[in-house]
């Protein structure tokens, strides 16, 4: 007996099995913008990753990615390296930070901070002159880290507030059409509920980031994290409704917008955020954010934040990039599915007489996939771990029969055909 084939034999056998149906969800249009969305910052390179990035389909970029924001103006030189990197991505819409907070001393070169509402215009006009598709702009980044991480204790929630109103006032003198996101605090928080009832009114998108750890954790509290997606996406629905928590923004319909999301925050550290419990988080982050209605989310970050970036600082591909390499198959609408083992997440979507199953194991232990989805047989199936991406092997293909064998903490694409 071959060593191959021994193993794949002992894999088949202590696999547990898990069996995926339909379920009645309602399916409904599947927006790029909330899966296949990305962080941006100029100091990416860009061009030489460029197929690898395309690849992903980018829907959707945020421009520039992080505190970054807070710590560098928007200068003609900047916005044109921002337009030049755009491009090369497909010109997708693009959400663009306003600059907020600066320090006594401006700039780290010593240069003006320019965060005015005259300066936001300034930022919209250079937009308009590059001809750059802006669908949002987002007044600062993290706010609700003034006081403590930048040691400002003034920026309560009502003066952040007083900004969002004058630079959106200005922004939307030279741009009448402009959409304005905010708060984009941290993590959802107390900062995140007062900044919605004192300006809700004044958001066309409510953003907020998610970074539930900082990789302390075991990888089974890790993967339990990701019920904070939907848990915030259903309390900031309730905040909105109630006219005591949002007296303002009553009658305005809400969206919400994720534009920063990792399983830990930390880049200097790659547990949980450069490995495979990383990848399969965000993966998972991405597609509970958008079936429960969340509609820009870019992931933080595209490449070469340290352990952050789906390509790491030489351009070399971790699992998250496996695992947003498959999302970008994830178009058309939602197809309801359960599965009935709660460490195997699936979802589906159709296009035309296609279905595509995402199966994503978090367990270490192999999974047997039992799939009873009537009036569709399976015509391919392809699955990626960290160790195939490690090895710079592309994703492996399944054998069709009656069972599919997920290796463990893997994500596997399934395709099937509606039967004649």
């Amino acid at each position: 007996m071959s060593k191959i084939f021994a193993l794949s034999l002992g894999l088949l056998l202590s696999a547990q099995a898990a069996t995926v149906t339909p379920s009645d969800a309602t399916p409904k249009p599947i927006l790029p913008a909330s899966v296949s969305a990305f962080n941006l910052g100029n100091w990416m390179p860009v061009t030489e990753a460029l197929d690898g990035l395309n690849a992903l389909k980018p829907a959707a970029l945020r421009w520039p990615g992080g505190n970054i924001g807070d710590e560098q103006n928007r200068t003609p030189e900047a916005m044109q390296t921002l337009k030049s990197n755009w491009t090369l991505l497909g010109q997708p819409p693009l959400m663009l930070q306003t600059r907020v907070f600066s320090r006594d001393a401006g700039n780290r070169s010593g240069e003006e901070a320019k965060n005015t509402p005259e300066d936001a215009t300034e930022l919209v006009r250079m937009a308009q002159g590059l001809g750059l598709n802006v669908a949002y702009y987002e007044i600062g980044n993290e706010p609700d880290l003034y006081a403590t991480n930048r040691s400002d204790p003034s920026w309560t929630p009502q003066k952040y507030c007083g900004v969002v109103r004058a630079q959106r006032a200005a922004i939307l003198k030279v741009d009448p059409q402009a959409k304005i996101a905010g708060p984009a605090v941290s993590n959802p928080n107390s900062y995140l509920d007062a900044a919605i009832k004192e300006c809700g009114d004044a958001f066309d998108l409510v953003t907020w980031h998610l970074y539930p750890s900082n990789g302390d954790g075991s990888d089974a509290e890790a993967f339990a994290s990701i019920s904070r997606v939907t848990d915030t996406v259903e309390r900031v629905e309730k905040l909105w409704a109630d006219p005591a928590t949002n007296p303002k923004g009553q009658g305005k319909p809400l969206a919400q917008g994720v534009t920063e999301y990792a399983q830990s925050y930390r880049s200097d550290r790659g547990t949980h955020l450069s490995d495979a419990v990383g990848g399969l988080w965000a993966a998972e982050a991405a597609l509970r954010m958008s079936e429960s209605g969340a509609v820009f989310n870019p992931y933080f970050s595209l490449m070469a934040t340290g352990n952050h970036g789906l390509l790491d600082d030489a351009g070399f591909p971790r699992m998250s990039y496996a695992a947003f390499r498959e999302l970008a198959n994830y178009r058309g609408q939602t197809f309801g599915v359960q599965s009935d083992d709660a460490d195997l997440w699936v979802h589906a979507s159709k296009q035309d007489n296609l279905l595509t199953l995402l199966a994503i194991n978090t367990q270490s232990d192999g999974k047997t996939l039992n799939l009873n989805l009537p009036g569709y047989r399976v015509i391919g199936a392809k699955t990626v771990t960290d160790g195939d991406v490690n090895a710079d092997k592309p994703p492996r293909a399944l054998r069709i029969g009656e069972a599919l064998t997920l290796p463990p903490l893997s994500f596997t694409r399934v395709v099937l055909k509606a039967s004649p």
